[in-house]
């Protein structure tokens, strides 16, 4: 669910003028009576187009919110304003000194709301207590939730859904918190549509020399890939199948699936003609797959075991496991997609997943097709043993999760070719949350969604199941030409467990 920022229809009032008139005299001997000239009837002033009211438009969209204002703060560091300035980290946050206390928000102009997220301080320890009202002028507010109670099991954003309800401004009012300590919120978000035209969000120059990368070595030794192994489509003549270089042997590899760029980025293509994993695999792939044991082969790169992870909410296995939960961060640009192919196919590729032995929590998708200038962001999550759900991320609203998104539309606010954005994948509990945001990953956060696996009865929590991360290019076309590819280029990938 994520969001566009979007503008009022202003009214144009046309200007009103006067014809002068004048009459003359004949020549000759006698005079002419004088004419009468009737007065001109004055033009009367159009009255002015009002604002557009309407309460409704399509979208579950990441709001951008203009400014914050508090009833009071703790003090220097913990003000109103670090609420909504993308930080989810626990030292950017707004601090009440006292209970009550209140945090209200600005659009700018009026937004039909349809959920609440925030992303509390100590959210996965402590509950709090809270009402929600809404405002057309800041002044006068109506409840839109009353004694609203946080989950308590998550540092990312809780979700809140709320009566569809066109307002500029929001009020967050404190009632308490379960350890009684001074109420705080680390981020805030509001999601929705905008009442006006929506306007198209323009994609801002990065400037990748940023980050110090160096064009004329190998990927390996600009990034640490001791803890990954890549596989491409190209031919492992032993057995026919993708070639695989593992993590000892990275740091100097590069060929035409994988390699630098002139900006010194890590460069993964993959075309539609190649070499597939395994017989099950349709796709080809220049993809990333983690390895936790760093080039110690004596850990199998299989199973419950120091080279794998597990998901934060499976029960304890009593063996020696890589980590527990997980966060894989990345900052990349996606230079290409396949246009070739039958319609389900083009344009639709994946980015970066949590893999289970055989089934796959998370895989994030990029689709973008031919006639549009951006390309939309879901994720699918797939329930162990069984079928896959769908969440869209930053783009289109849709209601069918048992079917992959196809809204031909262009996204407004969605994500171009060549575009840098980052991602993160984190697993704490039993959910996976996605968030996107323009530029590096401290950047304007566009778009926010996860699964609870708990809720959803994923079916993971159980001591055999393991996983590891993947990052790359994962192409989903095997029907357009042979040539046609996929391309992304990182130019961050971190990866971290507890």
């Amino acid at each position: 669910m994520e969001l566009n920022k979007t503008h009022s229809l202003r009214a144009a009032v046309a200007g009103v003028f006067a014809l002068a008139l004048s009459g003359c005299g004949g020549g000759g001997s006698s005079s002419s009576p004088p004419v009468s000239v009737p007065s001109p009837t004055p033009t009367p002033t159009p009255t002015p187009t009002p604002t557009p009211t309407s309460t409704s438009c399509s979208g579950m969209n990441f709001l951008d919110i203009t400014g914050a204002s508090a009833s009071g703060t703790s003090g220097s560091g913990f003000e109103a304003a670090n609420a909504i300035d993308d930080d989810l980290s626990a030292a950017s946050q707004w601090s009440a000194p006292t209970i009550p206390a209140s945090l209200t928000l600005d659009l700018g102009e009026r937004h039909l709301i349809r959920e609440v997220g925030i992303a509390w301080h100590l959210g996965d320890q402590r509950n709090s207590s809270f009402t929600i009202e809404v405002s057309d002028d800041g002044t006068a507010f109506s409840a839109l939730g009353s004694s609203v109670q946080s989950a308590g099991d998550t540092l990312s954003f809780e979700r809140y859904d709320v009566a569809d309800t066109a307002a500029q401004f929001v009020r967050i009012t404190s009632t308490g918190t379960s350890d009684g300590n001074p109420f705080a919120i680390v981020e805030a978000a509001l999601f929705g549509c905008t009442l006006g035209t929506e306007s198209a969000v323009a994609v801002q120059p990065f400037d990748t020399s940023v980050f110090g990368l160096n064009p004329a070595v190998a990927p390996g030794r600009n990034f640490d890939l001791l803890g990954w192994a890549l596989d491409t489509p190209a031919t492992d003549p032993s057995d026919g199948f993708a070639q695989r270089t593992q993590e000892q042997d990275l740091a100097d590899f590069s060929d035409e699936f994988f390699f630098t760029s002139s900006d010194g980025g890590m460069v993964f293509r993959s075309t539609i003609d190649g070499a597939t994993t395994s017989a099950n695999s349709s796709f080809t792939r220049s993809e990333l797959r983690e390895m936790l044991r760093r080039g110690n082969t004596s850990i199998s790169t299989r199973g419950v075991n120091g080279n794998n992870w597990l998901l934060d909410y499976q029960p304890d296995p009593g063996v020696t496991v890589g980590g527990r939960g997980g966060l894989l961060r990345g900052t990349l640009a996606i230079n290409n997609v396949t246009s070739s192919g039958n319609d389900f196919h083009i344009g639709r590729m994946v980015f970066g997943q949590i893999h289970a032995e055989s089934d796959e929590p998370i895989r994030l998708y990029y689709r973008k097709y031919p006639e549009n200038p951006r390309g939309y962001v879901y994720f699918a999550h797939e329930i162990r043993g069984g079928d896959d759900i769908y969440f869209m991320v930053v783009g289109p609203e849709f209601s069918d999760r048992d079917s992959q998104p196809e809204d031909r539309n262009d996204p407004l606010g969605g994500i171009a070719l060549g575009e840098v954005f980052s991602y993160e994948i984190l697993n704490a509990g039993s959910r996976i949350d996605v968030i996107i945001r323009r530029g590096d990953r401290d950047g304007e956060i566009i778009g926010h969604n996860f699964v609870d696996m708990a809720v959803e009865n994923s079916g993971y929590n159980v001591v055999d199941e393991w996983n590891y991360f993947k990052a790359g290019t994962y192409t989903q076309n095997n029907t357009g030409d042979p040539d046609d590819f996929d391309q992304t280029t990182f130019y961050r990938l971190e990866n971290t467990h507890n």
